[in-house]
């Protein structure tokens, strides 16, 4: 009996992982630029930097000080080097090298001021392993000039783009009166030129920018994820509510041209596009998904952002504004209970979904009832027509 009981305490030993039994000593607090941590043990093995907040590291650099030199490790490679040795890094470096997989021109700073854990795993020669969190707090003080004059680049950019398109768009525009007959609104054409470059400025700077201030000022490093999910939430979001916006107002150009270019069956089958209010919802999930499971293709994903907007109408005659409303809600909800963000960042996407609700209802309203009305002018016209012919 006795023999059996120690047979099955081996056995089971056998299945357990073997423990390195040494130790990670970093500083609680350290400049963002460089920190140094002690590895005490015995033995040779690796380092691997398993996760930075959670959030797997698609690259980083270590530098490893043992008795015989300097060694590295990195995303790619990991030499081998004997215990004791003293562990160095550049913490916010790594951090946002892992940032710039989804915001790739947010601030370096917005890491600051706020601790980070880094998750390494030591593998020995010997088969043993171990892991080791070490939370470190990153000193530093934010660069809001170098801040401002990234905006203001981003915004000259834009503007220049902006002109570009009214030269190109007020040629098309003059040669369309001249040769076809046709006068489309000419502030329509300046607010659809202005609309491409504004989009490309929130794509590339202001989306970023504002993930960025909402974490410094109230993200943390423990919900980094989270905080990642939501940023590009609230970035798709704010993209598509300037879609909206300039939808509205190119509502009477949109419809006047089919009036006057195209059949009036065509007028009466044509469809309110980009407005559904749901777009923005690929964006966290591939966001979230391709966090937890880096090498998942889910990007394929982000065709669903087309679907939402070739089925806006059906969507809102169907459901409403006011389901519309409700389901964001209760997804955001979703995603706050399965990622964990900073409260900062669901308020912010909470707010924005209240801006888009009366967005949709006038864009929706303004459709139907301009569709409406150049539907009986037309009708009206093609009677006194026939009532003239007769």
């Amino acid at each position: 009996m006795e023999r059996g009981i120690v047979a099955v305490i081996v056995s089971l030993l056998l299945f357990l992982p073997l423990v390195a039994g040494a130790t990670l000593k970093c500083p609680a607090k350290a400049p963002a630029n460089k920190v140094v941590c002690g590895l005490e043990g015995n033995g040779t093995g690796k380092l691997y930097l398993k996760s930075v907040d959670g959030i797997h590291p698609r690259r980083y650099l270590i530098t490893i000080n043992d008795s015989k030199g300097y060694k590295s490790s990195a995303e790619n490679y990991h030499d081998t080097f004997k215990l004791p040795a003293n562990v160095s890094f550049q913490p916010s470096e790594i951090v946002n090298d892992l940032l710039d997989d989804y915001f790739y021109y947010h601030p370096a700073w917005i890491v600051l001021n706020k601790e980070h854990t880094f998750t390494f795993a030591l593998v020995m020669e010997n088969g043993a392993h171990e892991t080791f969190n070490a939370p470190i707090y990153l000193e530093g003080r934010p660069d809001w000039h170098g801040f401002k004059e990234t905006l203001k680049d981003g915004f000259v950019a834009s503007l220049l783009l902006w002109l570009i398109l009214v030269a190109i768009l007020g040629m098309v525009w003059l040669v369309i009166r001249r040769h076809r007959g046709y006068n489309p609104d000419f502030k329509s054409v300046l607010l659809f030129s202005a609309g491409i470059p504004l989009l490309l400025f929130e794509l590339y700077f202001l989306g970023p920018a504002l993930f960025g201030i909402i974490y410094y000022y109230w993200g943390s490093g423990a919900k980094l994820l989270g905080d990642v999910v939501f940023g590009g939430a609230i970035w798709a979001l704010l993209m598509s509510l300037t879609v909206y916006v300039l939808m509205y107002f190119l509502i009477p150009t949109q419809l006047g041209r089919v009036a006057y270019l195209q059949p009036l069956a065509k007028l009466k089958k044509q469809k309110l596009m980009f407005c559904s209010g749901l777009a923005w919802i690929p964006v966290p999930v591939v966001l979230y998904i391709g966090i937890i499971y880096p090498n998942d293709k889910s990007f394929a994903l982000i065709s669903l952002i087309w679907v939402f907007a070739i089925l806006t109408h059906y969507i809102l005659e169907r459901i409403k504004p006011e389901g519309i409303l409700f389901i964001n809600l209760t997804i955001a909800g979703f995603l706050a209970l399965t990622s964990h963000p900073d409260v900062a960042f669901l308020i912010v996407l909470v707010v924005l979904f209240f801006m888009v609700y009366p967005t949709q209802r006038k864009c929706f309203n303004r459709f139907n009832e301009e569709k409406e009305r150049l539907i009986v002018e037309i009708e009206e016209k093609v009677r006194r027509i026939e009532g003239a012919g007769g």
